[in-house]
């Protein structure tokens, strides 16, 4: 009798733990509603690296790079192809609407490019939560995307939470440069 309901424990705890996984960012988006610009500084001081300092093929350590872009697409990607969050948030600034306007404009003129928006967060915090944030942040700016025309069937969202970081230092600086969506581009599309 103890050793059947030992196994009946074992059997409810295990079908537990089965439905407790899940994937961050699948099924509806949320609705984050209007963006609005925030009196937030978190990209008004640091303008990320564009073309001419950022290297195309690796947007960050584990993030992808731009891929299958012609020669004219490469020479006309924006210069800056990141967007920065002020602390625990997926509201974008003035500063971060104008390069994600500036992203959408290129892809409003080279319809046979697609972007995944890669979501990041700084390393404070649990794993689950960020990565839930980066997803957010992600989600944000492709419907900022959509609202300047851009299809939504050509962007593609995914969270590395706190698991991309450009920056390792312990710091006020690193932790800002780390909140961030980069604009991955790859070119194909024939939607």
């Amino acid at each position: 009798m103890r050793y059947q309901i030992w196994m009946a424990v074992a059997m409810t705890s295990a079908l537990a733990l089965t439905g407790c996984a899940h994937n961050v960012g699948s099924g509806k988006p949320s609705t984050v509603g209007a963006v609005a610009p925030v009196n937030s500084a978190a990209t008004a001081g640091y303008n990320g690296e564009g073309v001419n300092g950022q290297d195309l093929n690796a947007n960050g350590p584990i993030g992808g790079g731009n891929s299958g872009l012609t020669a004219a697409e490469l020479a006309a990607l924006p210069q800056q192809l990141r967007v920065h969050f002020g602390f625990n948030s997926e509201s974008m600034d003035a500063h971060a609407q104008q390069i994600a306007t500036q992203n959408a404009q290129f892809m409003v003129n080279h319809p046979h490019v697609k972007v995944r928006l890669e979501g990041n967060t700084d390393d404070r915090g649990t794993q689950e939560y960020n990565l839930a944030l980066g997803e957010r942040r992600a989600e944000t700016v492709k419907q900022f995307l959509e609202a300047q025309g851009v299809n939504a069937a050509r962007i593609s969202t995914v969270s590395f939470g706190k698991d991309n970081p450009l920056c390792t230092s312990n710091d006020a600086e690193c932790w800002a440069k780390n909140r961030r969506v980069d604009f991955v581009y790859s070119g194909g599309y024939n939607g």
